[in-house]
C-alpha cells in the first residue's frame, strides 16, 4: 500500500510566559519531523513565535500530504458550547494575545470564557494564587455526577473517559497549571494551529481530523491531529535524547513513520469501533478524538 504522508511532524507544546533558555530543556516546545528518508533530532525551539516559524517552514517546503500532531486538546467536552477544531482555533485566536516574548493573556482568557460559560468558579481553574479570584480558582470546582455543579457538562471529553477507563490519565482541558496540564497549551496552541490552518501557502490543504475529514475518509494535504505522546503504545524509551521531551515526541513520530510504511496507518484515523452513533455525531461536531486510541 502507498504512504498516506511525505512528511510526519509532532510537536510538544509549551504555555511558557517567557522564552526558554538558550541551552536546550525540558517542558518547552521540541519539534520532531521526519519523512521515508530522514528522520532529524528533535528541534527545540525558544518560543512559540519561533515554533511557528519552524512548522510554516517545515509545511510550505513539503509539496505533498503532512501530518501534524499537537499534543493538546483540540476541543472542549460536549455541552460546554466551546466546540473544537477549526471554530474553536479562530475564537481563541481573536481572544489569546501571544507575543514574540511568550508573554501572553491566556488567564484573563480563560477568565473571560468563566464568565461567558455560566456560573463561576470554574470550569478553567488551576492557576498561580495571585492570578485567582472568585471566577478562575485555584482548585478544581466542584463537580455533581459527572457535570460541573451548575453547568451541562464535564470535565473530560469522550476520548479521555475512554482512555480512564483502561487505566491511562489525561488531563483535564480545563485545568490550566500544574504537572501534566493542558489547559493553558490548549489556550495558546490553538491560536498558532489556526495560524497555520489559515497561511496563504497553506489553506487550500489544510484541514483538522477528525473534524474535517470524516474519520480516515478524507486525507489528503496537510492534516492536524491531537496527540498524546503519554499512550501506551508509544516507546519513548528506545529514544537517544536525553530529554524526555524530545524522546517522546521523536517515539509518536518513529512509530506513525514505521506504520505509514507498513501500510497500517490509516487504521489510526478510522472511526473507533466502540462508539455509538450519538457519540461519533458528538466527536465530528464537537470533540474529536486523540490519534491512536481505538
Amino acid at each position: 500500500m502507498a504512504r498516506l504522508f511525505d512528511l510526519i511532524v509532532m510537536v510538544d507544546w509549551s504555555a511558557a510566559s517567557y522564552p526558554g533558555p538558550r541551552t536546550e530543556t525540558a517542558d518547552q516546545i521540541w519539534i520532531a519531523w521526519g519523512s521515508p528518508q530522514k528522520r532529524p533530532s528533535p528541534c527545540y525551539c525558544r518560543t512559540r513565535h519561533d515554533a511557528f516559524g519552524h512548522l510554516l517552514g517545515l509545511l510550505t517546503e513539503c509539496g505533498g500530504n503532512a501530518l501534524v500532531g499537537f499534543d493538546f486538546p483540540h476541543s472542549y467536552p460536549k455541552g460546554s458550547g466551546l466546540g473544537g477544531g477549526r471554530k474553536l482555533a479562530a475564537h481563541l485566536a481573536s481572544l489569546i494575545d501571544d507575543r514574540p516574548d511568550n508573554r501572553n493573556n491566556r488567564f484573563e482568557v480563560a477568565r473571560r470564557l468563566n464568565r461567558e460559560l455560566g456560573n463561576p468558579p470554574g470550569p478553567f481553574w488551576m492557576v498561580p494564587a495571585k492570578e485567582a479570584d472568585r471566577t478562575l480558582p485555584t482548585k478544581r470546582p466542584r463537580l455533581r455526577g459527572d457535570h460541573f455543579d451548575g453547568a451541562d457538562f464535564g470535565e473530560y471529553r469522550t476520548v479521555d473517559r475512554f482512555l480512564r477507563e483502561r487505566r491511562e490519565y489525561p488531563q483535564s482541558t480545563w485545568k490550566l497549571g500544574g504537572a501534566g496540564s493542558v489547559g493553558s497549551q490548549t489556550l495558546l496552541g490553538l491560536p498558532v494551529m489556526h495560524r497555520l490552518l489559515t497561511a496563504p501557502e497553506l489553506a487550500h490543504r489544510s484541514h483538522i481530523w477528525p473534524f474535517e475529514t470524516n474519520w480516515d475518509e478524507w486525507l489528503d494535504g496537510i492534516i492536524h491531529a491531537e496527540i498524546w505522546p503519554s499512550l501506551r503504545r508509544f516507546s519513548p524509551e528506545r529514544q537517544p535524547h536525553k530529554i524526555k521531551d524530545a524522546r517522546q515526541v521523536a517515539a509518536v513520530r518513529d512509530t506513525l513513520l514505521e506504520a505509514d510504511r507498513r501500510g497500517k496507518l490509516r487504521g489510526w484515523f478510522a472511526r473507533p469501533s466502540r462508539l455509538s452513533a450519538v457519540e461519533n455525531l458528538g466527536c465530528l461536531a464537537e470533540e474529536g478524538w486523540i490519534l491512536g486510541v481505538q
